[in-house]
């Protein structure tokens, strides 16, 4: 129950009040779009997946956040069994960047431990002819990139996250458990990441 307390004991300012409440009210009730909010981990993050009788979740995190342009971009990944509460291991992902159409970033990453730590440097406004570099090793078994010990693996230029908006970022998991193993059907996670 939300109760206003009004300091003055005029009728004016308390029907004031009042209907202030009930038209907050009633646009909360029937979802106005004005108050609606979106994102993940920048807000709510996207559902849990389920896997037999496990619920793998994302954990996905940028510092700054939200990204400012012309930062360097820390961001940690990492999927979570909800009923052991503790990362899953041995998980390969596909990680796509895009924004407006145009793709920033697709690539493979890995995790023995499950948790994923990503570098974003040198970011610069984006041309038609942007490259961009990985600094980490490349694990043959997987085919994906993982990081060397003690290091995030490192993604440099490229034009990731140099304008503001909405980056749509796609993750999909393809292996977790065991580094031979492929999932039947990748497990995929949708949000955007804004960036201001």
């Amino acid at each position: 129950m939300v109760r206003i307390i009004c300091p003055l004991d005029s009728i004016a300012i308390k029907i004031v009040c009042t209907l202030f409440l009930g038209i907050f009210s009633l646009l909360t009730l029937t979802g106005h779009p004005a108050l609606e909010v979106s994102g993940q981990h920048h807000g709510a993050p996207p559902p849990s997946a389920s896997i037999g009788d496990r619920k793998i979740s994302l954990n996905f995190e940028t510092n700054p956040n939200p990204i400012i342009i012309g930062q360097d971009i820390s961001m940690k990944i990492a999927f979570v069994d909800e009923n052991a509460k503790k990362n899953v291991n041995h998980v390969t992902f596909r990680m796509d960047i895009s924004k407006d159409g145009k793709h920033f970033l697709s690539e493979f990453f890995h995790s023995h431990e499950g948790k994923v730590n990503l570098l974003f440097r040198d970011i610069i406004r984006a041309t038609s002819s942007d490259t961009y570099t990985i600094g980490a090793s490349s694990d043959i078994l997987t085919n994906a990139w993982i990081a060397d010990p003690g290091n995030p693996i490192t993604v440099r230029g490229g034009g990731i996250f140099s304008q503001p908006g909405a980056y749509k970022t796609v993750v999909e998991v393809t292996t977790m458990d065991n580094d031979k193993t492929d999932l039947p059907q990748p497990i995929r996670y949708e949000f955007n990441v804004p960036v201001s």
